[in-house]
């Protein structure tokens, strides 16, 4: 299993540009010793491959992925946003959304880590989640271009930023399926700890990432120099 570095960094759901360029700012500030960057889904609003125009949207966000690749140990965990990544990124180590959670350690730990959307969800978005990321079916699909119009004009108005209701039991729902001694998810917006799981905080959203100080996971507005 691959370690978890002291100094690594968390980052879940930027919802670049939609939502702001704190993801930017945060790529092109982060210390020169950054050990490992964990880009936990759906960093970009909308971003796959296999749609050039989405590529040219999200252009300034894959140059500094691609550049801080160069130096730093990047794994991108694919969101319900952002899909089909590798092509991208080639030296950005990519994990489907089949391919998680992946156990990672942390100390004497396993930690599973996973953009958040696989484990507790209805079958109707299991089905769409499928449709979405079929890269033939898409690339054939006559009105494609409309659709993403359509998407990318919902996206700019939607208000991401709430609190979960009850998410203590979503949480006990999702830990079932881990294996690990801890869980790290993205994907929900909530920045909370509870148990044995780890809701990532949004930048979009709580404005915060998720660092590795002393060995734990704590959260933080910004990189400490």
């Amino acid at each position: 299993m691959r370690a978890i570095k002291e100094g690594a960094i968390f980052i879940a759901d930027s919802h670049y540009p939609h939502h702001g360029e704190a993801i930017i700012e945060l790529l092109a500030s982060l210390p020169p010793n950054t050990p490992q960057l964990f880009l936990m889904g759906d960093i970009s609003d909308i971003l796959f491959a296999h749609a050039p125009f989405l590529v040219e949207y999200n252009q300034k966000l894959i140059n500094l992925i691609n550049a801080l690749s160069d130096s730093v140990e990047i794994f991108y965990f694919e969101g319900n946003h952002d899909f089909n990544l590798q092509a991208l990124f080639p030296k950005v180590i990519v994990y489907t959304l089949e391919q998680q959670p992946q156990i990672f350690t942390l100390g004497v730990e396993s930690i599973g880590l996973a953009h958040g959307d696989r484990f507790a969800m209805s079958q109707g978005y299991r089905i769409y989640t499928r449709f979405i990321r079929n890269q033939t079916l898409m690339h054939y699909l006559p009105f494609k271009q409309k659709l993403i119009n359509r998407q990318i004009a919902l996206l700019k108005k939607k208000k991401i930023c709430k609190k979960f209701e009850g998410f203590e039991k979503r949480a006990e729902s999702i830990i079932k399926h881990y294996t690990s001694d801890r869980a790290i998810e993205g994907h929900y917006h909530q920045g909370i700890v509870y148990q044995n799981y780890i809701a990532l905080p949004s930048l979009a959203c709580q404005k915060e990432i998720a660092f590795v100080e002393n060995g734990a996971i704590v959260f933080k507005a910004k990189p400490t120099t």
